[in-house]
């Protein structure tokens, strides 16, 4: 016999299940329930937390100190904060591909650098430079890894010829694309919770193993 669910039943677990009628104690139960807090904006994940808490809590702890939550890229091409045992399945998922996208689309940007090398391979070189002067760093924002790797430095043309062409560093891009592969990952912000910039530490530095293969 086939039972229908009304709008208030339907919303009524959404609660629940959602925990916004039944509170969880820790930011940890809240990412496992919801699989994943959205955090492109970084405050997006402070408020989805604090709204489904029973008491307050920060989720720096969980992110910065105890290293149970991770930040990483997700569906979508966006910012997600999801639990670390999760992360090999958003890795596998989402991130590789868009790893795979964006380091193409990097390569074509790259031919208005006017570089006298094979792109593709110059490229390489660059990512390894650069996860290299993390790594020897032990941690470090954008700008401290282009002072150890300078042709991060290298200058770029977006939509070259059109009215909105811009130019910019590789810097970014290239950290954009070691994340996304899993190799690095975003640290503590700069400022407070609010703020867009990171510091970022190699992916093994930060997690025993790194973030394994599935």
């Amino acid at each position: 016999m086939t039972r229908r669910v009304g709008v208030a039943e339907r919303r009524a677990r959404l609660m629940t299940r959602q925990l916004l009628s039944a509170p969880a104690s820790t930011v940890e139960e809240v990412a496992d329930a919801l699989v994943a807090l959205h955090a492109t904006d970084p405050a997006t994940v402070h408020l989805s937390a604090a709204v489904r808490l029973r008491e307050p809590e920060t989720v720096e702890r969980a992110l910065y100190l105890d290293r149970t939550l991770l930040r990483m890229l997700g569906m979508r091409r966006t910012m997600f904060v999801v639990p670390v045992a999760l992360a090999p399945v958003v890795q596998a998922a989402c991130a590789d591909e868009i790893a795979r996208k964006q380091r193409k689309l990097l390569i074509q940007h790259l031919a208005t650098a006017e570089l006298d090398e094979e792109l593709g391979s110059w490229l390489a070189e660059v990512e390894e430079g650069a996860y290299r002067a993390l790594a020897a760093r032990g941690g470090a924002h954008a700008q401290q890894i282009a002072d150890s790797e300078p042709r991060l430095r290298t200058e770029i043309v977006m939509a070259q010829g059109k009215p909105y062409e811009a130019r910019g560093y590789i810097t970014n891009r290239v950290l954009f694309l070691l994340a996304a592969q899993g190799r690095i990952v975003r640290g503590r912000p700069r400022g407070s919770w609010l703020s867009t910039q990171y510091s970022w530490a190699t992916a093994d530095s930060w997690l025993p193993g790194g973030i394994p293969a599935l």
